[in-house]
């Protein structure tokens, strides 16, 4: 069973999500971006993401899933897992992935709960994690850690670690907030007017 998900950001799902995370984490999407969020009641598979002799299942395998479900109006489809994702046999783990410029992302919690954190802890790096991945949905590339900016697309996935996502900010950048307000106006997915004065909000 598939749902509208017209003018929404819509979540899927990869394998079992516990309800109570997966909803504070919508709850955090909805206050940034100002979308409604639908979580789709639809399971992803995850055999076609598997690979045995790598450290976790196919980030982009499982992103495509996601863009292959993309419906247009969407504001953006997330996906969101507690397996290990990593881009190929090389790497211990992911945060999240996303396309550059096209509505998809994925995101997995496996990483974020390796310190054993709370559960606003590890919901409050979800959606931090979430709003990054979904910057670049938006066109937005990483700021490095030595350019000094206070900005959610501060990134580096050579030394991204449980620390500097806790270090982070929820808030995009001046510069980044008006990049996608000019993405917005190529999309076919209107602007959210709290988007338009300050993208996004921070939560709490």
């Amino acid at each position: 069973m598939v749902l509208d998900s017209t003018g929404k950001l819509g979540l899927w799902r990869l394998g079992d999500i516990r309800d109570g995370i997966l909803g504070h984490i919508a709850h955090k999407l909805r206050l940034a971006f100002q979308f409604p969020v639908l979580i789709q009641p639809a399971y992803l598979d995850e055999r076609p993401s598997a690979r045995p002799t790598w450290k976790g299942l196919s980030s982009s395998v499982f992103l495509e899933q996601v863009h292959r479900r993309h419906s247009a109006g969407t504001f953006v489809s997330l996906g969101i897992t507690e397996a290990n994702i990593v881009p190929d046999a090389r790497h211990n783990f992911l945060f999240g992935y996303a396309y550059l410029g096209l509505p998809a992302a994925v995101i997995s919690l496996h990483a974020m709960e390796a310190d054993a954190p709370t559960p606003d802890i590890l919901i409050m790096r979800a959606a931090l994690v979430a709003v990054h991945e979904i910057g670049h949905t938006l066109g937005l590339e990483h700021h490095s850690y030595e350019s000094g900016v206070n900005c959610v697309m501060v990134g580096d996935a050579k030394v991204d670690s449980i620390e500097t996502l806790d270090g982070g900010t929820s808030q995009f950048c001046e510069a980044c907030r008006l990049a996608c307000a000019r993405f917005f106006q190529h999309r076919a997915v209107p602007m959210a007017p709290a988007l338009s004065r300050r993208l996004p909000r921070a939560w709490k």
